[in-house]
């Protein structure tokens, strides 16, 4: 028995229409269950209930056993001195407040049918190579309910992600296109090198690299020089032009070069480094104010356009200097402007429409559910449960599995809920 389960009945009325009674025999009547806390202190806040004739406002705390009290210091913890209800699995010790006051009890598993139990332990049951506890029953579950629940897993993911971007923002003071150069290009590290491209981006000032930007070849020279890619002798002549260009522009705005190294070692060749560099100094050539231009891109189609760009045609025969391969344009692909979209640009887009108090949330659902699904680990293994056919979709599962089944939160979860009650019914 978890606690969690205690919180279900309670806030999911599993008690309403009985004749509940203290463990004194007290008649109690629940006028109002009040707010969930997820934070330290009572488990539910400002609830109003009538104890024996007596109303009373104020707190109610739960445990599975009585003594979980002291167990866990509420006897001493001036947070609890409004609790007016002690709601338990197990009646198993006499509780009091600071003031050494009873508090009454509600044991509420003299309240609740075997069934609910048992569906309750058929979620919770421990199964050999699960991949979640609900698995059996997933697929189950309402389709309206799964859309439901997955559109709010996506924003608590966004809700979460926007703490970050509040921190960037205040060491930015409030410079959204910095803000947003720094996330673009982390993501343009991809996974091996978000920290040394998001370094790179904090080592130039935004309105230094809006200047630069007027000339593709000096901001391309800018970029590689401060990640260290220019540091090593070479007779590759556009390595050399590279060079030189570079120490102009860090001479001229004072420029100290990041400290992360850049990594090549298991990268596809369209993820290097230098090429992605290149593409990145080549978005900005294009449009130097591209935060503004994100703003009012709607559709995924609009922000395509905007990231319609190939590195420098140097490029095009190289993927490191000096090493010449059979000639390709080096263009950003759908797929990876996809995940620049999820992660950097709806991501930004949700937390500048807080910073601006406006909402923005079917513009963000539409866009989402126009991106094709990632793929993962995790995503392939809710594929074997339900249909994951976009973008959003798989955001929420990736939200899903690590916060609420991996930690066995499935009473806190809609679809957790929602088998409980089916099942039982």
């Amino acid at each position: 028995m978890q606690e969690d389960f205690i919180h279900y009945l309670w806030k999911f009325k599993k008690l309403s229409g009985q004749e509940l009674k203290t463990t004194e025999g007290k008649d109690i009547h629940i006028k109002s269950l009040g707010m969930h806390n997820f934070h330290s202190g009572p488990d539910f806040f400002n609830s109003r209930l009538e104890i024996d004739g007596q109303e009373w406002a104020g707190n109610v705390e739960m445990h599975v056993k009585s003594s979980d009290w002291y167990l866990h210091g509420h006897d001493d913890d001036p947070a609890y001195d409004n609790v007016i209800l002690h709601v338990v699995w197990i009646h198993d010790a006499e509780i009091t407040r600071r003031d050494e006051i009873n508090i009454p009890v509600l044991e509420v598993s003299n309240y609740i049918t075997e069934s609910l139990v048992k569906s309750y332990q058929k979620l919770f049951a421990i199964k050999k190579n699960q991949f979640i506890n609900c698995e059996k029953d997933f697929p189950t579950v309402d389709d309206f309910k799964k859309v439901q629940w997955f559109e709010k897993l996506f924003f608590e993911r966004l809700e979460q992600r926007s703490v970050h971007i509040k921190n960037i923002l205040n060491q930015t003071q409030n410079d959204w296109e910095a803000l947003f150069f720094q996330l673009l290009s982390r993501s343009f590290g991809t996974k091996v090198n978000a920290d040394s491209f998001e370094q790179l981006a904090q080592s130039i000032d935004s309105k230094t690299v809006r200047k630069l930007a007027k000339d593709a070849f000096q901001l391309e020279a800018t970029l590689l020089g401060q990640s260290g890619l220019l540091n090593d002798s070479n007779n590759d002549r556009y390595h050399k032009l590279l060079v030189d260009e570079y120490a102009y522009a860090k001479a001229k705005f004072q420029l100290q070069p990041a400290l992360i190294p850049m990594k090549f070692f298991r990268l596809r060749p369209a993820n290097f480094p230098t090429i992605r560099i290149s593409q990145l100094a080549m978005l900005y050539h294009k449009s130097p104010h591209l935060f503004g231009e994100i703003l009012l891109a709607k559709s995924r189609n609009e922000i395509h356009k905007l990231f319609d760009v190939k590195a420098a045609d140097y490029w095009n025969t190289h993927h490191v200097f000096d090493k010449e391969t059979s000639s390709r344009e080096k263009m950003l692909t759908t797929s990876f402007i996809d995940l620049i979209i999820v992660n950097c640009i709806v991501p930004v887009k949700f937390a500048y429409s807080q910073f601006i108090g406006k909402d923005k949330t079917e513009e963000l659902l539409e866009l989402m559910y126009h991106l094709k699904p990632e793929n993962n680990t995790i995503i392939s293994g809710f594929k074997n449960l339900t249909k994951i056919t976009n973008g959003l979709e798989s955001q929420a599962v990736l939200q899903l599995k690590p916060q609420y089944c991996d930690v066995n939160k499935c009473l806190s979860c809609d679809i957790g809920v929602s088998l409980i009650r089916d099942i039982s019914s």
